[in-house]
């Protein structure tokens, strides 16, 4: 009896979503790290599969997915699913006029104080210790905007572009330290 009334609820709040979403007026459902979805069990990964499909269905939404490579083997493991989506890669930045704007973009929505005015050198640092992947360029502009505001200095400056160095790997020599003594 109990999971009688447990599968009307879940149906009950089913269409009560899909009724909400369909007031609203929703046209497309963005999903962001679907590759994430190959962390669940079989079982779980064709019920998300199947939810999307039939939330896309029902409410003739579009269905955008954003992720790693493996997102592509996510979505596949939904032929239906897989069939109405197209894959699209995003290339890695280069050093042209484009990654440059983009940096200069970015810097100049970092809440600081003063123009950070870069040279080429910094932004070819930027790009090889990013390997030019748009996550990675964002987290280290992050990092370099934190550190400008804890400093006083309120600028990204090429000199903390040249000494910049990944949050993890700060902690590295001391965990190394702490190792060697046996801690």
């Amino acid at each position: 009896m109990t999971l009688s009334l447990r599968a009307q609820s879940v149906a009950s709040l089913e269409v009560r979503v899909v009724g909400l979403l369909r007031d609203l007026g929703l046209r497309m459902i963005m999903i962001d790290e679907v590759h994430n979805l190959l962390a669940g069990t079989h079982r779980e990964q064709r019920r998300f599969l199947n939810v999307l499909r039939y939330l896309s269905n029902e409410l003739e939404a579009s269905l955008v997915c954003f992720g790693v490579s493996e997102a592509v083997d996510a979505i596949r493991g939904d032929v239906q699913l897989a069939r109405r989506l197209d894959e699209h890669h995003l290339a890695n930045w280069r050093d042209d006029a484009e990654f440059s704007d983009m940096i200069q973009t970015l810097i100049a929505a970092m809440p600081l104080a003063k123009k950070s005015n870069l040279q080429v050198k910094s932004l070819r640092q930027i790009l090889a210790l990013t390997g030019g992947v748009t996550s990675r360029i964002f987290a280290l502009v992050k990092d370099l905007a934190i550190d400008a505001i804890l400093s006083g200095e309120e600028r990204i400056t090429d000199e903390a572009v040249a000494n910049w160095t990944p949050l993890w790997s700060r902690h590295a020599p001391s965990q190394r330290r702490l190792e060697k003594s046996g801690a």
